[in-house]
């Protein structure tokens, strides 16, 4: 049975933890809540164990049941809250990374380390597709310490001999987050539609990024652990096709069947260009053929009105 073990049970964390679980694997989640009940989820045909404290406290006992691979999803804060607190945010990314490769270091050096990072924030907006050789042009805090955090991968792969793999990821979407987290373009356009909430426009809306669905995510991530190659260090995640936030608020809109009022935000820098990554890596280790935007869409809309929320967020 593969072991996976997930420091971190938010949106990513949680979804990674159910796919291994169908997938037959055991998943010990570490994390000092479970937003997303993980601990609720069925697991079969493997497992899921959440341990409650910090990631690296709890490294230990996780790495008692002989893990083949730990993916780090957490750490740090979220890309908005990080502009008002960028040493904190720093310190929360860079300590759990450094922390937890030492004890990987110390006690299974087999073991492969997978650091979630974001193309999104790394990368600069340009007309052609983002590759892993491309240098990194973070313009926000959060950005800068998930490519600092690339580099502490690199430095323990380089010097001692870690097999870490950092995953440049594209927008994921797939549920409704936290309006408060200021991420999220899909779920802040699903706000809209289902609670009849302005959506805030940044920039003319023909940018365009690149969008993939959790369960995409998800399978390209765990198809990547579970390949037994000797992966690269960096890896680009998501589908090589962009969509403008028009695009994302016409699929919205069709999925709910709900209208969707703009209301013109701040301009920046980093709302112009287009920001879609190439997958050739991705594609030359694993088969992946990810879903458009709009069936991603109808599937998210799907399992939002499976949960009842569709009645309840048109009431607000």
């Amino acid at each position: 049975m593969t072991r996976l073990t997930l420091i971190g049970a938010g949106f990513l964390g949680s979804a990674l933890a159910r796919g291994a679980a169908r997938r037959g694997w055991s998943a010990t989640v570490i994390s000092r809540s479970d937003p997303f009940a993980t601990r609720d989820a069925d697991p079969r045909p493997g497992e899921i164990r959440l341990l409650s404290g910090e990631g690296a406290d709890l490294l230990p006992q996780a790495l008692d049941q002989s893990v083949d691979a730990i993916v780090i999803a957490a750490g740090g804060r979220f890309p908005l809250p990080s502009t008002t607190a960028p040493a904190a945010d720093a310190i929360g990314t860079l300590s759990l990374v450094i922390e937890l490769c030492e004890k990987v270091r110390s006690l299974s050096p087999g073991t492969r380390i997978v650091f979630l990072s974001s193309a999104g924030a790394v990368y600069a907006p340009a007309d052609e597709l983002k590759r892993e050789s491309d240098p990194g042009q973070p313009t926000s805090p959060y950005g800068m310490s998930r490519r600092m955090g690339e580099e502490y991968m690199a430095f323990y792969r380089r010097v001692h001999g870690l097999s870490t793999l950092s995953l440049r990821c594209v927008n994921v979407y797939g549920r409704l987050l936290p309006q408060s987290r200021g991420q999220g373009v899909v779920s802040a356009a699903f706000w809209s539609a289902l609670a009849g909430v302005p959506f805030t426009l940044h920039g003319n809306g023909r940018q365009t990024r690149d969008f993939i669905h959790v369960d995409d995510f998800v399978t390209a991530t765990l198809d990547l652990i579970a390949s037994g190659r000797d992966l690269p260090g960096t890896v680009n995640v998501g589908t090589g096709t962009g969509k403008s936030i028009t695009d994302v608020l016409d699929a919205v809109r069709t999925a709910t069947g709900s209208p969707i009022v703009t209301t013109p935000g701040p301009d920046a820098h980093t709302d112009t260009g287009n920001l879609v990554v190439d997958l050739s890596v991705l594609r030359s280790i694993i088969d992946f053929a990810p879903r458009s935007l709009d069936a991603g869409i109808e599937l998210m809309a799907r399992d939002i009105a499976a949960d009842g929320a569709f009645g309840a967020l048109q009431t607000l």
